[in-house]
């Protein structure tokens, strides 16, 4: 069984952080608080050394994993002691938080001294509770640094040697030529990329990929065909933990023809690179390193390689995309992006490996052949497992039962162990938001934008000091894009995706992880119990909507520790919110059926409240109290405008309100970020008025009022020197009636316009496009084709190809063709 850490280290590198914050606020002056936060402090220290310390471990002993489960419980749950703390202490203990700041005189500070007097009696019930949530945390971690001590983290000492599975990736350097499937046209191109123009410099190309999808067999077979045309030649084989030391040696052996034999400069590094440029200097070489990790390696690697013109030339297989372009150079004609396997194609591989008598797929197998297929996904390593796990085997049942059923169950040694490689390299943070991925459903789509602010909500990301914490999560994410383990759909001109997802196999991986870590819990709402009777973290609960009879809740289920709640489906699955004592996420999006929101004020830790495309019509009045809010999104709904409590909510940075309408006073809410809301607030202000010179605003979404009636057009109008920090603008309404000011929107870098129709009088009705100088994307989509839609299509383009010199990020869309 395989040590997972990553999320759990995660939790605790940040809670030190946290305890110091809690102990500059006045409220930890309480009796006997500071000393224990101080304790707590220096022992999470102390077991964050050893975590990390078990991050290193291939194979960890039975107590070590047991120790880190329960350091794991724990680090949770000081969190959310930590969390609560600040708010229980300003509704409960009154004046403590109130003398917070610097005393302004001596008269002040007596005043102070006679009030915390006062404050002492009147909370002594909540003193007392805190006493003992501290003494119950205090002797847990007392408990868990005795028997680390009692029986040391690690390996048992004189513990017989774990067997080590061989390494699955061999296999792919002696497949047989006729058994290959679906690699013809690629051998084709690395081939002529690599032979091609400049055949007389050295050349380097790189083949990158996620795990599993043959870079390795293309790069051998390459390899094979064209050896014989250079003087020397090598194939050596790396990892993320490779010795660089015998990979040289290795790389020697081969270009020199010694065969390992002679040891001229030992185990010296320099030695070695100055035997293999000595070997290289006069001859024509063709080397490939495959599985390549590390930049650190590669400047090693690169040290050792010689140009002498004669036309040598490097392939580099890596899972890495920028690796794969440093290799290279950054020249991305010399980097091939192996391609998964054609539906035809994943068929036929699967057929060869699991009849190999040539015969086609019984007819009974069919409808499962197809559901298998589909879960591998054209991953050619998936397809050769599943395949491999079926031969001779006839069976309905037992196809059913291995082909469908999750990885952690099957292939230990296969598919799974190459998984982990990736997973293992990534650093803590990376870990935990690519399990998090878990939650969704398997080959879903998942917005960026909800991702990146779920992330930040559960507190993995931490705010820079340069940087914000969507920008570090964006930056997260595009981590995981680059070593292949998420899929991008959707690109904007900055090259962030709007959409992605997670490879079947790979959801299937992480899914088996995240139940490893109890990092979180994924179960179909039909399950009449939960899976084991660990602590509900992070709730992730699919219900088919489809069915005749709702789903009724599992009101049994303790869900006291819930950090998150995700539902697909039927809102009759949600749980009682009044059970939700520290949940961060709420998210409803797309939930059929009634929504109840009793309770709702009371998740004082809420920080990301989705009901996007519920049937919800109403939030509660006093939703203002929820003041950790930080995304609110009713977008999609069939709430028609936002209580006037929400003008009280001081961290909300994203207000998604879609169509509805806000109360006055939405300029004083300084911590936002993102809105999208109505043209005009209730008491029928105009918002484009309203927060115009609102100084954080990023991103603006506007359902505009403008209106076209007979002999009055209402429009739209961005003031000259308004919205200056806006980079992204969305305009839906019904007609295009928008204007841009001279010295508008000084920032914006994409315009949305989405309308339903043209002008009657077929005038383009979108003036000032092209004022927007810092435009880098522009979309204008018509859900009708009219005369007055073509004026505007015709009209907005040629206003931004003056400012838009790449016409490519030009996106026309009329009643769903592209223009």
């Amino acid at each position: 069984m395989d040590l997972v850490v990553g999320a759990l280290s995660g939790v605790v590198d940040a809670l030190p952080g946290k305890l110091g914050a809690l102990l500059e606020q006045e409220y930890a002056h309480l009796s006997g608080v500071r000393d224990d936060i101080r304790f707590l402090q220096a022992e999470l220290d102390s077991m964050r050394a050893a975590i990390h310390h078990c991050e290193t471990l291939e194979n960890p002993d039975s107590q070590t994993r047991t120790w880190i489960g329960r350091v794991r419980e724990l680090a949770y749950d000081i969190e959310d002691w930590v969390d609560l703390f600040a708010i229980r202490v300003d509704a409960g203990g009154g004046g403590a938080a109130a003398t917070a700041g610097p005393p302004a005189s001596t008269c002040s500070r007596i005043l102070g001294w006679f009030r915390r007097g006062a404050d002492k009696v009147t909370t002594l019930p909540f003193r007392h509770v805190v006493a003992n949530e501290l003494k119950d945390i205090k002797e847990r971690v007392v408990e868990l640094s005795a028997q680390r001590k009692r029986y040391r983290v690690g390996p048992l000492a004189g513990a017989a040697a774990v067997h080590r599975p061989v390494d699955p990736r061999i296999s792919a350097l002696f497949v047989e030529a006729d058994r290959l499937v679906g690699l013809d046209g690629q051998i084709e191109e690395v081939s002529r990329i690599l032979m091609g123009a400049d055949s007389g410099k050295l050349k380097f190309v790189s083949i990158v990929g996620m795990a599993g999808s043959g870079k390795t067999t293309l790069a051998n077979v390459v390899f094979g065909q064209l050896k014989e045309s250079f003087q020397c030649w090598a194939f050596v084989s790396m990892g993320p933990k490779t010795d660089i030391s015998k990979t040289l040696r290795d790389m020697h052996a081969q270009l020199d023809g010694d065969g390992g034999r002679r040891r001229h400069g030992g185990e010296d590094i320099n030695n070695l690179i100055g035997m293999l440029r000595d070997t290289l200097q006069k001859k024509r070489y063709l080397i490939v390193i495959d599985d390549l990790w590390s930049s650190d390696n590669w400047a090693t690697l690169k040290c050792c390689i010689v140009e002498n013109n004669l036309g040598s030339r490097v392939i580099i297989t890596t899972r890495n995309n920028a690796l794969a372009q440093e290799c290279c150079y950054g020249s991305s004609e010399s980097v091939h992006k192996i391609r998964p396997l054609s539906n035809a194609d994943a068929r036929n591989l699967f057929l060869k490996k699991t009849f190999v008598n040539g015969n086609g797929c019984p007819q009974h197998l069919e409808d499962v052949f197809a559901q298998i297929l589909k879960r591998c996904d054209g991953l050619p390593l998936a397809v050769v497992s599943m395949a491999t796990k079926l031969t001779h085997n006839p069976s309905k049942g037992e196809w059913e039962r291995l082909g469908l059923n999750s990885l952690c169950n099957s292939d230990p040694d296969g598919l799974k162990q190459i998984l982990n490689l990736s997973y293992n390299n990534l650093k803590p943070n990376l870990k935990t938001c690519l399990l998090y991925l878990s939650i969704f459903p398997e080959s879903s789509d998942i917005d960026t934008d909800r991702l990146i602010r779920r992330w930040v909500a559960e507190g993995f990301v931490a705010e820079g000091r340069w940087v914000s914490a969507e920008e570090t999560a964006i930056g997260y994410l595009s981590e995981l894009i680059s070593r292949n383990l998420v899929l991008p759909l959707e690109l904007n001109h900055d090259g962030i995706p709007r959409r992605c997802r997670v490879h079947p196999v790979i959801h299937d991986f992480i899914v088996c992880k995240s139940v490893e870590e109890n990092f979180a819990t994924v179960i179909d709402a039909q399950q009449q119990h939960f899976p084991n009777n660990s602590t509900v973290r992070r709730l992730s609960l699919k219900n088919s909507s489809k069915q005749d009879k709702p789903t009724s809740r599992n009101e049994s289920t303790d869900l006291s520790h819930a950090r998150s709640i995700t539902v697909f489906g039927h809102a009759s699955a949600v749980p009682q919110l009044t059970n939700l004592k520290v949940v961060r996420v709420l998210d409803l999006e797309g939930c059929d059926g009634p929504v109840c929101l009793e309770g709702l004020c009371k998740l004082v830790l809420l920080r990301y409240l989705s009901l996007r495309g519920t049937a919800a019509s109403e939030l509660p009045a006093a939703i203002g109290d929820l003041k950790c809010l930080e995304t609110l999104d009713v977008r999609s709904t069939k709430v028609e405008e936002l209580p006037s409590s929400i003008v009280r909510l001081g961290k909300l940075m994203h207000l998604l309100a879609g169509s509805a309408k806000l109360p006055d006073g939405i300029a004083k809410m300084k911590a936002l970020k993102t809105l999208s809301c109505f043209g005009t607030t209730k008491s029928s202000v105009n918002i484009v008025e309203e927060i115009s010179k609102h100084d954080n605003l990023r991103e603006l979404e506007l359902y505009s009022d403008a209106s076209e009636t007979p002999g009055n057009k209402k429009r739209a109008i961005f003031p000259a020197h308004g919205f200056r920090s806006v980079k992204k603008l969305c305009i839906r309404c019904s007609s295009p009636l928008v204007t841009f000011e001279p010295k508008a929107l000084p920032t914006v870098q994409v315009l949305e316009l989405r309308f339903q129709k043209g002008l009657a009088d077929e005038s383009w009705g979108v003036s000032g496009v092209e004022n927007l100088l810092s435009l880098k994307h522009v979309l204008l989509e018509f859900e009708q084709h009219d005369a007055g839609s073509m004026a505007t299509v015709d009209a907005v383009r040629k206003a931004a190809q003056g400012v838009l010199p790449d016409h490519q990020y030009i996106t026309i869309k009329v009643d769903g063709k592209s223009y």
